[in-house]
């Protein structure tokens, strides 16, 4: 269980450091990197689709955090796959495409956040408040409310950098959630073990009567 979750850590630490590598790139250089993003992001999507197929054989029976993993790990395969193989395609919707990524993840983030909730977490609400400000902002570059090039992937960028600093939020508050639900188990364990150490003494006094 441990390991488990020391490898759901290491893939979200991951992804995010990507993200935010790709944002500081497109914003460096926003029109040299188009064919360059198509291909980057194919490879998020193929990267991502892994690691939620991963996650979904490795946690079958599990808490609720990954239940909805192997759905999405088969879309965003399909999407990689598709955004790999027909590159000259995808270049124009390159903003479409880093959109949809963004709201994908955005929304997941938002189930995350009900998720931390349910652990009793207090600031459940901050990490809610960041995926729904992922999702706007991929809504926004979905509609490329931009004519120039340069400008929509320094736009981007942004909102990359942005989305991975927001998935290191995440990851720090799922650690919080986990060893709370850590402490709360060890506590019942120790509550049991101490109840059933009085019972003892209890029937052991009721015998040398």
């Amino acid at each position: 269980m441990k390991q488990f979750f020391q490898d759901v850590k290491n893939s979200f630490l991951l992804s995010a450091a990507v993200s935010i590598i790709l944002g500081i790139v497109l914003i460096v250089y926003p029109v040299k990197t188009s064919l360059l993003i198509c291909y980057i992001a194919g490879a998020l999507l193929l990267f991502g689709g892994v690691v939620a197929l991963i996650r979904y054989i490795a946690s079958r029976g599990e808490p609720f955090f990954f239940r909805y993993d192997l759905f999405v790990a088969l879309v965003l395969i399909l999407f990689g796959c598709f955004v790999i193989f027909e590159s000259d395609l995808v270049i124009a919707f390159i903003p479409v495409v880093i959109g949809i990524i963004l709201l994908a993840n955005g929304l997941l983030s938002i189930q995350k956040a009900f998720n931390l909730k349910k652990t009793g977490l207090e600031k459940w609400w901050l990490e809610f408040l960041l995926a729904l400000l992922t999702s706007v902002l991929g809504i926004i570059i979905c509609t490329n409310p931009f004519d120039a090039v340069a400008t929509t992937n320094i736009f981007i960028g942004i909102c990359l950098v942005y989305s991975g600093i927001s998935d290191l939020v995440t990851t720090y508050y799922m650690g919080r959630a986990k060893r709370r639900i850590k402490n709360v188990i060890q506590t019942e364990i120790n509550q049991q073990k101490i109840l059933h150490d009085d019972n003892v003494i209890d029937v052991d006094e009721d015998e040398l009567h």
